[in-house]
């Protein structure tokens, strides 16, 4: 195992430093969907996610707005690509917030690295996930490598070894030591209670989709269009952080002014990784269900509520 994961490491310090061969010409186009005229979303069939958020759109923006301001493009990281030869894809591993901003900025071709998914890394997830940590540079304001990225690894890795269907799915002690070497902040007693509770927690994770205010525009206008909420009154889509707070307050105010309006329709998104967590899970949706059928029964007040997909 240490011998194939150097070879990963190798080729991640190669593109950290730019002396890496094995490069390419795209379109970014081809890694995007327009949805609507100059506004464009990234495609989640074209990526492989290393984080438990697609990307950041706080920090999209502040590097857009600094090349704009400054015309310096060099806080920009190197796209990389995951090639995999069976279906004959190219997937963005490395550089999604670069990719956005290029794109934003007008610029659809760009210059990428390339990796092969079977040779360069052992035809698991696992190890892409991890060669995509490997790609953080420091040196370009990326968000460091936390706790929960390293444990997506373990997990994945168990996953993938319970559907090659090992006797014992668990992670080796070599395998241990190998990534607690490159994770010094992670100890090998959290990696242990990690994999202890893995059949508890459920496993691998999928990242929680980041909208932007375009996608949220156009989602509130799609629900307003439906048949079945014609009379509604649709509010803006909003975090699920707000559902027992400003969303029930927004409702009750506009229903102070609008006494006649007895029917609305919450939108809500998920704000970070577990409300993603806890709406796939349901629980979160029955509580919400729960207090505003209350609303309904002592205030005359209908609240429909429609959720974003969260990945």
């Amino acid at each position: 195992m240490k011998t194939q994961n150097a070879k990963f490491v190798t080729i991640a310090k190669q593109i950290r430093s730019g002396t890496y061969k094995r490069k390419t010409v795209i379109d970014l186009r081809d890694f995007f969907v327009e949805i609507s005229p100059g506004k464009w979303s990234p495609n989640p069939d074209t990526r492989i996610q290393v984080r438990d958020t697609d990307r950041s759109l706080s920090f999209v923006d502040e590097i857009y707005n600094t090349i704009i301001a400054t015309g310096d493009d060099s806080l920009l990281d190197d796209i990389v690509l995951v090639y995999f030869k069976e279906t004959d894809e190219f997937k963005i591993i490395g550089g999604n917030h670069t990719s956005e901003i290029k794109i934003r900025l007008g610029k659809y071709e760009s210059d990428a690295f390339v990796v092969d998914y079977e040779d360069d890394l052992q035809g698991r997830e696992s190890v892409a996930i991890d060669f995509g940590n490997e790609l953080n540079n420091p040196e370009k304001r990326e968000r460091p490598v936390t706790e929960s990225d390293v444990k997506n690894i373990v997990y994945t890795h168990i996953a993938e070894n319970i559907e090659m269907g090992l006797k014992n799915p668990k992670p080796t002690e070599e395998w241990k030591k190998n990534l607690q070497a490159r994770y010094p902040f992670v100890s090998m007693k959290a990696i242990g209670q990690w994999i202890s509770n893995h059949d508890e927690v459920g496993g691998r994770r999928s990242a929680k989709k980041s909208w932007t205010e375009a996608e949220k525009e156009n989602h509130h206008e799609s629900v307003k269009n439906r048949f079945d909420y014609q009379g509604y009154h649709v509010i803006a889509p909003r975090g699920l952080s707000s559902w027992d707070q400003t969303a029930i307050s927004t409702v009750v105010n506009h229903y102070v002014q609008n006494p006649l309006q007895k029917d609305y329709v919450l939108i809500f998104f998920a704000d970070n990784a577990k409300q993603a967590v806890d709406l796939v899970s349901g629980n979160i949706r029955a509580k919400i269900e729960e207090r505003y059928n209350l609303m309904r029964l002592h205030l005359g007040i209908n609240i429909k509520v429609e959720y974003m997909r969260t990945k």
